[in-house]
């Protein structure tokens, strides 16, 4: 049985890595500052920026799953300093005790967003970052990794805060849904069950020292997506467009699903936007 220390796996899309790894028979080690939900995973509470606690960890695991991050948008850009600190210098500390140790694999999550100048997020920024420090170590010191970029991801344990989870909560209640802005700028989205499942991937040897997007073929519209949700809840609500109220951090997705992917390993969602919203609400109805 293969040994796996994922860092965030208590996180809303780290606990959906976890399922897909131990439903392959991984043993996982989950290093995170949450309890995690599934109790049939060993786990160790602590951060990412403690060394001597990596350095223990990394005796047994050989293989690393870096999901460890600060990744609300709202809160990096309130506390800068402390993003830096956890997203980018604790990459940096377990990239140092990886290659120390030896590691097979640094599988790092990622965001496809970019960082541009025009867009107000630390978060992308530190990612960015990461990626160079990454294919610093493999160059210099040959430490194979393999980075998985992700898109907006949705789905049953969120933290409430995006979109999706605000839109289906007032619709299911017939309340008004407000978007902010002109509501036609675009989100890649991706259920969390896919992204666990496609997570998969960066273990596969064709993908080592590559990087690789788990987006959707499709962009949408915000106002599109709020229709949607009403049409499936058979909601009441009306929406109402704020154009005054645009968040200083928004930004357009025009994502564009790399066609030479699928030359070297071929990778589909599950669910389109329309079954993971069924699936998603399904399970808020009772909450």
């Amino acid at each position: 049985m293969k040994k796996i220390l994922v860092t965030g796996g208590s996180g809303f899309i780290g606990r959906h890595v976890v399922n897909s790894l131990v439903k392959r028979n991984y043993k996982v080690t989950i290093l995170d500052l949450i309890n995690p939900k599934r109790k049939d995973v060993k786990f160790v509470k602590g951060s990412i920026l403690n060394k001597k606690l990596i350095k223990s960890l990394l005796k047994k695991n050989k293989l690393v799953f870096h999901l460890a991050a600060l990744s609300d948008i709202n809160k990096t850009i309130k506390t800068p300093t402390k993003t830096i600190l956890v997203n980018i210098l604790g990459t940096e500390r377990l990239l140092e005790e990886s290659q120390k140790s030896n590691v097979k694999r640094f599988i790092f999550a990622s965001t496809y967003y970019p960082s541009k100048d025009n867009v107000k997020n630390i978060y992308t920024t530190s990612k960015n970052t990461s990626e160079l420090m990454i294919k610093n170590y493999n160059l210099l010191y040959g430490l194979n990794y393999t980075i998985l970029k992700y898109p907006t991801a949705y789905g049953p344990g969120n933290r409430q805060v995006d979109a999706i989870s605000i839109f289906v909560k007032k619709a299911l209640r017939n309340l008004n849904i407000i978007i902010h802005g002109s509501g036609k700028q675009k989100r890649n989205y991706v259920h969390v069950h896919d992204i666990g499942e496609g997570s998969m991937l960066g273990l596969k040897k064709k993908l080592e020292n590559r990087i690789f997007f788990l987006g959707s073929k499709k962009n949408i519209k915000i106002i599109n997506i709020a229709k949607m949700i009403i049409r499936l809840t058979n909601s009441k609500s009306n929406i109402i467009i704020d154009r005054k109220k645009k968040r200083i951090n928004d930004f357009s997705s025009n994502f564009i699903y790399p066609k030479k992917q699928n030359k070297i390993i071929r990778w589909k969602a599950k669910h389109d936007i329309k079954s993971g919203l069924k699936q998603y609400i399904k399970t808020q109805k009772n909450i």
